[in-house]
This record gives C-alpha cells, sequence and structure tokens, in this order.
C-alpha cells in the first residue's frame, strides 16, 4: 500500500464524516434555515470526491513500471518528511495559542514553517516576516476591527 493510497482513503474517510457532520448541524430558525450548512457540505463533498480521485488514480497506476517510483508506507520522502513536520508544528500552534497568546504563537509557528521552507540561507528574512506578520495581523484586528485576539500572558497582570 502505498502513500497515495493511504492518503486518499484517509481524505475520504474525513470527508464524509466532515459532510456529514455538516449536514447534520442543527437548521436556523431565521432566514434560510439551511444557507450555513452549505459551505461545509460543499468542501465535505469535495474532500471526499478528491480523496476517491486519489484512491482510483493509484488503484489505475498498478502497472509494475509505475509501482517502482510510488514510495510505499513507511518509506518518507524529503517531502513527506516535511508535510510531517509541518503537521507537528501546526498541532503544537493550535496547542500553544490560548496559552501564549496570538502573538508569540505566530510567530513560533510562522518562523518555525518558514525555517522548514526557507532553510538556514535567510534566518534575518524569516525572523521579521514572522515578528511583523504576526504583530501586523494582531494591530489589524484588535485595534483597527476591534476583534479580540488571545493576549500574551504577560500582558495580563
Amino acid at each position: 500500500m502505498t502513500w497515495n493510497m493511504i492518503t486518499g482513503l484517509v481524505a475520504t474517510l474525513i470527508g464524509a464524516a466532515y459532510g456529514w457532520s455538516a449536514w447534520n448541524l442543527p437548521r436556523a430558525t431565521f432566514g434560510n434555515p439551511t444557507g450555513h450548512i452549505v459551505y461545509p457540505a460543499i468542501l465535505g463533498a469535495l474532500m471526499t470526491l478528491l480523496g476517491l480521485a486519489l484512491v482510483v488514480k493509484e488503484l489505475l497506476s498498478k502497472s509494475p513500471s509505475k509501482a517502482k517510483n510510488s514510495p510505499k508506507f513507511g518509506a518518507l520522502t524529503r517531502h513527506g518528511k516535511e508535510i510531517a513536520i509541518a503537521i507537528a508544528a501546526s498541532l503544537c500552534y493550535a496547542l500553544l495559542f490560548e496559552p501564549l497568546g496570538y502573538v508569540i504563537a505566530t510567530i513560533l509557528y510562522l518562523g518555525a514553517v518558514l525555517f522548514l521552507v526557507n532553510g538556514r540561507v535567510k534566518v534575518a528574512r524569516t525572523v521579521i516576516v514572522a515578528v511583523a506578520f504576526s504583530v501586523g495581523v494582531y494591530v489589524l484586528f484588535s485595534v483597527l476591527l476591534g476583534i479580540q485576539l488571545p493576549r500574551m500572558p504577560i500582558l495580563d497582570i
């Protein structure tokens, strides 16, 4: 079984579960009763269809010459490792978002992902972009739009 097959199967299952959950959301009591359900249901259906397309594509490419080039389960390529690191960074970001606040958590997350993409060559640019983006978005939402994001615990004195 290849990584593409596993990814297609997982995407199909997640898409179907997401679409089913979206469809079973409570109906609105005023306005369009299903208006808020349409977009999530479309996303679930698209994810299900794309997962199935990947599974079908992988099943159709089972010729011996193509099977040699397809990575087998357990063998991570360089891109597979980068994806795994990005997923781990995203999970850490989700866990650290509330305790550290938006600015610090986003600086760490964006810095990690940019470092993963850019490597050691552009460290100064990575740090500048991570800090400027995080602070800029915080100012935009908190000051200009009045939407509160989690504050840094240091400022909660």
